[in-house]
Protein backbone atom coordinates (compact mmCIF):
# COMPACT_ATOMS: atom_id res chain seq x y z
CA UNK A 1 0.00 0.00 0.00
CA UNK A 2 2.85 2.38 0.87
CA UNK A 3 4.44 1.74 -2.53
CA UNK A 4 1.14 2.46 -4.30
CA UNK A 5 0.76 5.73 -2.40
CA UNK A 6 4.31 6.78 -3.30
CA UNK A 7 3.66 6.06 -6.99
CA UNK A 8 0.41 8.01 -6.97
CA UNK A 9 2.05 10.89 -5.12
CA UNK A 10 4.79 11.05 -7.75
CA UNK A 11 2.24 11.09 -10.60
CA UNK A 12 0.17 13.70 -8.81
CA UNK A 13 3.13 16.03 -8.46
CA UNK A 14 4.37 15.28 -11.96
CA UNK A 15 1.07 16.48 -13.44
CA UNK A 16 1.43 19.78 -11.48
CA UNK A 17 -2.24 19.71 -10.56
CA UNK A 18 -1.31 20.50 -6.96
CA UNK A 19 0.37 23.74 -8.07
CA UNK A 20 -2.50 24.77 -10.34
CA UNK A 21 -5.04 24.13 -7.60
CA UNK A 22 -3.06 26.20 -5.11
CA UNK A 23 -2.63 29.09 -7.54
CA UNK A 24 -6.34 29.03 -8.33
CA UNK A 25 -7.17 29.07 -4.60
CA UNK A 26 -4.87 32.05 -4.08
CA UNK A 27 -6.52 33.88 -6.98
CA UNK A 28 -10.10 33.36 -5.81
CA UNK A 29 -9.25 34.20 -2.20
CA UNK A 30 -7.49 37.40 -3.28
CA UNK A 31 -10.52 38.26 -5.40
CA UNK A 32 -12.78 37.57 -2.41
CA UNK A 33 -10.65 39.84 -0.24
CA UNK A 34 -10.70 42.66 -2.82
CA UNK A 35 -14.44 42.48 -3.44
CA UNK A 36 -15.59 41.60 0.09
CA UNK A 37 -16.55 43.86 2.96
CA UNK A 38 -13.46 42.92 4.97
CA UNK A 39 -15.55 41.96 7.99
CA UNK A 40 -15.59 39.01 10.36
CA UNK A 41 -17.63 36.90 7.94
CA UNK A 42 -14.94 37.21 5.28
CA UNK A 43 -12.33 36.07 7.79
CA UNK A 44 -14.10 33.05 9.26
CA UNK A 45 -14.89 31.69 5.80
CA UNK A 46 -11.36 32.27 4.56
CA UNK A 47 -12.36 34.78 1.87
CA UNK A 48 -14.68 32.21 0.23
CA UNK A 49 -12.14 29.38 0.52
CA UNK A 50 -14.82 27.15 2.09
CA UNK A 51 -16.74 27.33 -1.20
CA UNK A 52 -13.82 26.98 -3.59
CA UNK A 53 -11.77 24.21 -2.00
CA UNK A 54 -14.44 21.50 -2.61
CA UNK A 55 -14.78 22.65 -6.23
CA UNK A 56 -11.01 22.42 -6.70
CA UNK A 57 -11.04 18.95 -5.15
CA UNK A 58 -13.78 17.59 -7.40
CA UNK A 59 -11.97 18.94 -10.47
CA UNK A 60 -8.59 17.57 -9.40
CA UNK A 61 -9.94 14.21 -8.19
CA UNK A 62 -11.85 13.49 -11.39
CA UNK A 63 -8.93 14.62 -13.58
CA UNK A 64 -6.47 12.53 -11.57
CA UNK A 65 -8.43 9.37 -12.32
CA UNK A 66 -9.59 10.32 -15.82
CA UNK A 67 -6.04 10.91 -17.08
CA UNK A 68 -5.20 7.24 -16.48
CA UNK A 69 -7.75 6.27 -19.10
CA UNK A 70 -7.09 9.23 -21.40
CA UNK A 71 -3.36 8.48 -21.57
CA UNK A 72 -3.92 4.70 -21.42
CA UNK A 73 -1.56 4.54 -18.44
CA UNK A 74 -4.20 2.53 -16.58
CA UNK A 75 -3.05 -0.57 -18.51
CA UNK A 76 0.52 -0.25 -17.23
CA UNK A 77 -0.75 0.63 -13.76
CA UNK A 78 -2.84 -2.54 -13.57
CA UNK A 79 0.02 -4.58 -15.00
CA UNK A 80 2.37 -3.39 -12.25
CA UNK A 81 -0.25 -3.73 -9.52
CA UNK A 82 -3.23 -5.99 -10.14
CA UNK A 83 -4.81 -5.11 -6.79
CA UNK A 84 -7.41 -2.55 -7.85
CA UNK A 85 -8.46 -1.80 -4.28
CA UNK A 86 -4.92 -0.75 -3.43
CA UNK A 87 -4.76 1.51 -6.50
CA UNK A 88 -8.14 3.06 -5.71
CA UNK A 89 -7.38 3.67 -2.03
CA UNK A 90 -3.98 5.16 -2.89
CA UNK A 91 -5.57 7.67 -5.26
CA UNK A 92 -8.30 8.45 -2.71
CA UNK A 93 -5.69 9.01 0.00
CA UNK A 94 -3.58 11.32 -2.19
CA UNK A 95 -6.56 13.51 -3.08
CA UNK A 96 -7.69 13.74 0.54
CA UNK A 97 -4.12 14.59 1.54
CA UNK A 98 -4.25 17.38 -1.05
CA UNK A 99 -7.51 18.61 0.50
CA UNK A 100 -5.71 18.83 3.85
CA UNK A 101 -2.91 20.77 2.16
CA UNK A 102 -5.40 23.23 0.62
CA UNK A 103 -7.23 23.83 3.91
CA UNK A 104 -3.95 24.58 5.69
CA UNK A 105 -2.93 26.84 2.80
CA UNK A 106 -6.30 28.61 3.00
CA UNK A 107 -5.81 29.36 6.71
CA UNK A 108 -2.33 30.76 6.07
CA UNK A 109 -3.55 32.78 3.07
CA UNK A 110 -6.39 34.19 5.18
CA UNK A 111 -3.84 35.48 7.70
CA UNK A 112 -1.65 36.86 4.91
CA UNK A 113 -4.48 38.62 3.05
CA UNK A 114 -5.79 40.10 6.29
CA UNK A 115 -2.32 41.38 7.12
CA UNK A 116 -2.08 43.01 3.69
CA UNK A 117 -5.58 44.48 3.34
CA UNK A 118 -6.83 45.07 6.92
CA UNK A 119 -3.77 45.11 9.20
CA UNK A 120 -4.75 45.41 12.85
CA UNK A 121 -8.49 45.76 12.17
CA UNK A 122 -9.40 42.56 14.00
CA UNK A 123 -7.79 40.63 16.81
CA UNK A 124 -7.94 36.94 15.93
CA UNK A 125 -8.61 35.91 19.51
CA UNK A 126 -11.35 38.51 19.98
CA UNK A 127 -14.67 36.96 20.96
CA UNK A 128 -17.63 38.10 18.86
CA UNK A 129 -21.09 36.65 19.53
CA UNK A 130 -19.55 34.02 21.77
CA UNK A 131 -16.90 32.83 19.31
CA UNK A 132 -13.34 33.89 18.54
CA UNK A 133 -12.52 34.73 14.93
CA UNK A 134 -9.67 32.24 14.72
CA UNK A 135 -11.82 29.56 16.38
CA UNK A 136 -14.59 29.98 13.81
CA UNK A 137 -12.07 30.02 10.94
CA UNK A 138 -10.49 26.74 12.06
CA UNK A 139 -13.87 25.08 12.64
CA UNK A 140 -15.10 26.12 9.19
CA UNK A 141 -11.92 24.86 7.56
CA UNK A 142 -12.19 21.58 9.45
CA UNK A 143 -15.79 21.26 8.29
CA UNK A 144 -14.71 22.02 4.72
CA UNK A 145 -12.19 19.20 4.99
CA UNK A 146 -15.00 16.81 5.99
CA UNK A 147 -17.02 18.01 3.01
CA UNK A 148 -13.98 17.34 0.81
CA UNK A 149 -14.07 13.72 1.99
CA UNK A 150 -17.67 13.59 0.73
CA UNK A 151 -16.66 15.33 -2.52
CA UNK A 152 -13.74 12.95 -3.00
CA UNK A 153 -16.01 9.91 -2.80
CA UNK A 154 -18.58 11.58 -5.05
CA UNK A 155 -16.08 12.58 -7.74
CA UNK A 156 -14.48 9.12 -7.85
CA UNK A 157 -17.91 7.54 -8.22
CA UNK A 158 -18.98 9.98 -10.93
CA UNK A 159 -15.81 9.67 -13.02
CA UNK A 160 -16.25 5.90 -12.97
CA UNK A 161 -19.91 6.15 -13.98
CA UNK A 162 -19.99 8.95 -16.57
CA UNK A 163 -16.31 8.73 -17.63
CA UNK A 164 -16.29 12.39 -18.72
CA UNK A 165 -14.23 14.80 -16.62
CA UNK A 166 -16.11 17.91 -17.79
CA UNK A 167 -19.44 16.48 -16.64
CA UNK A 168 -18.04 15.68 -13.20
CA UNK A 169 -16.73 19.24 -12.85
CA UNK A 170 -20.12 20.65 -13.92
CA UNK A 171 -21.80 18.54 -11.25
CA UNK A 172 -19.32 19.91 -8.72
CA UNK A 173 -20.16 23.49 -9.71
CA UNK A 174 -23.85 22.63 -9.52
CA UNK A 175 -23.44 21.31 -5.97
CA UNK A 176 -21.41 24.33 -4.96
CA UNK A 177 -23.79 26.99 -6.21
CA UNK A 178 -27.37 25.72 -6.22
CA UNK A 179 -27.29 22.32 -4.53
CA UNK A 180 -28.30 23.64 -1.12
CA UNK A 181 -31.03 25.83 -2.67
CA UNK A 182 -32.59 22.78 -4.33
CA UNK A 183 -32.44 20.85 -1.06
CA UNK A 184 -34.19 23.68 0.79
CA UNK A 185 -36.76 24.04 -2.00
CA UNK A 186 -37.61 20.34 -1.83
CA UNK A 187 -38.18 20.56 1.92
CA UNK A 188 -40.43 23.60 1.45
CA UNK A 189 -42.43 21.93 -1.32
CA UNK A 190 -42.86 18.66 0.60
CA UNK A 191 -42.93 19.70 4.28
CA UNK A 192 -44.49 16.39 5.33
CA UNK A 193 -41.42 14.55 4.05
CA UNK A 194 -38.77 16.79 5.64
CA UNK A 195 -37.55 14.01 7.92
CA UNK A 196 -36.60 12.02 4.83
CA UNK A 197 -35.59 14.78 2.41
CA UNK A 198 -33.24 16.43 4.90
CA UNK A 199 -30.87 13.45 4.52
CA UNK A 200 -30.38 13.96 0.77
CA UNK A 201 -26.77 14.44 -0.41
CA UNK A 202 -27.38 18.05 -1.47
CA UNK A 203 -27.80 19.01 2.19
CA UNK A 204 -24.23 18.01 3.01
CA UNK A 205 -22.89 21.33 1.73
CA UNK A 206 -24.31 22.99 4.87
CA UNK A 207 -21.49 21.46 6.89
CA UNK A 208 -18.99 24.04 5.64
CA UNK A 209 -20.89 26.84 7.40
CA UNK A 210 -23.40 25.38 9.86
CA UNK A 211 -20.91 24.42 12.59
CA UNK A 212 -20.31 28.11 13.32
CA UNK A 213 -23.78 29.35 12.35
CA UNK A 214 -26.35 27.59 14.50
CA UNK A 215 -29.14 29.43 12.66
CA UNK A 216 -28.56 27.17 9.64
CA UNK A 217 -29.85 24.21 11.63
CA UNK A 218 -33.35 25.50 10.96
CA UNK A 219 -32.59 25.45 7.23
CA UNK A 220 -30.86 22.08 6.94
CA UNK A 221 -33.06 20.46 9.63
CA UNK A 222 -30.00 18.49 10.68
CA UNK A 223 -28.05 18.89 13.90
CA UNK A 224 -24.29 19.38 13.69
CA UNK A 225 -23.55 15.79 14.71
CA UNK A 226 -26.12 14.44 12.22
CA UNK A 227 -24.58 16.53 9.46
CA UNK A 228 -21.05 15.36 10.30
CA UNK A 229 -22.04 11.68 10.38
CA UNK A 230 -24.11 11.92 7.18
CA UNK A 231 -21.30 13.69 5.32
CA UNK A 232 -18.75 11.02 6.24
CA UNK A 233 -21.18 8.17 5.51
CA UNK A 234 -22.08 9.56 2.08
CA UNK A 235 -18.37 9.91 1.30
CA UNK A 236 -17.83 6.24 2.22
CA UNK A 237 -20.89 5.05 0.28
CA UNK A 238 -20.04 7.04 -2.86
CA UNK A 239 -16.40 6.01 -2.66
CA UNK A 240 -17.40 2.35 -2.28
CA UNK A 241 -19.71 2.51 -5.29
CA UNK A 242 -16.90 4.12 -7.28
CA UNK A 243 -14.55 1.30 -6.31
CA UNK A 244 -16.93 -1.46 -7.41
CA UNK A 245 -17.43 0.27 -10.77
CA UNK A 246 -13.64 0.65 -11.10
CA UNK A 247 -13.14 -2.98 -10.13
CA UNK A 248 -15.36 -4.21 -12.96
CA UNK A 249 -14.52 -1.54 -15.52
CA UNK A 250 -12.81 -2.86 -18.63
CA UNK A 251 -9.63 -1.11 -19.79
Amino acid sequence: MVTAIKEEFYKFNHERVSLYGLLFLLAVMAYGALTGKMNKIDLIYGYDAVEWIPIIIIAVASAFFAMEYTNNTIIMLLYKNSNRLRIYLAKFFIIFLYAIFLTIAAVLLTFLLSLVFIPGKYHWTAVIHGHSIIGDLLINMGATLLYCFFINGLSFMLIMLVKVNAIVICIGLFLGYIGSSISVALMEIFPSAINIIKWNPLSMIFISQQLTRSSLTATSHLSNIQLIIATVMYGIVFGTIGYFVFKHRRV
